[in-house]
């Protein structure tokens, strides 16, 4: 059995986002008109291919929608679908309140606030995590027996909980 659930934004996050695209689209719009004016083309050139890469990676990057199978727990990006064998994993949590507030995590590398928070996170109480999380207020933290934990989101965090945990064929019990 296939179950897919969406990755919905909050409102903060699709702010962030649209204000990110803006001011992205403004720096490549005054790239332009200094290209225009005839300033260094070479220059220009490449700082409007930097901003174009880094905007892309953004959205190649953000989980579009969370995929749980009789096989596991798959985390669709644009890029690839990163998939969790339920064998690796030791449990499902929601996540805590206070999760990735400014004032609780730290980011080591990805992606925050714009189409989510994305990458390598700190956060006092789980410690080093991969994030896959698109609205903070309805994330799920992933255990798993070997490597880091992942935080994901889904729209319908009620509706979430895996059918089967392990191999497939058994309740998940919380």
């Amino acid at each position: 059995m296939k179950t897919m659930y969406e990755c919905s934004h909050s409102k903060a996050v699709k702010w962030w986002t649209a204000v990110f695209v803006l001011l992205l689209m403004a720096a490549i719009a005054y790239q332009v008109w200094l290209v225009a004016r005839g300033v260094n083309y070479v220059a220009a050139t490449a700082m409007i291919v930097l901003l174009l890469a880094v905007l892309l990676s953004c959205f190649f990057l953000y989980p579009q929608y969370i995929i749980a199978t009789d096989e596991g727990i798959g985390i669709h990006t644009l890029l690839r679908t990163i998939r969790i064998p339920y064998e690796q994993i030791d449990r499902i949590d929601h996540a805590p309140e206070n999760f990735m507030s400014p004032t609780n995590t730290l980011r080591l590398f990805g992606i925050g606030s714009v189409l989510g928070f994305i990458g390598i996170f700190r956060t006092k109480g789980i410690g080093t995590y991969r994030a896959f999380v698109t609205d903070r207020t309805k994330a799920f933290i992933i255990y798993r027996t070997h490597g880091l934990p992942v935080a994901i989101s889904v729209s319908e965090p009620d509706e979430f909980m895996p059918y089967y945990l392990k191999g497939g064929d058994q309740p998940y019990k919380s």
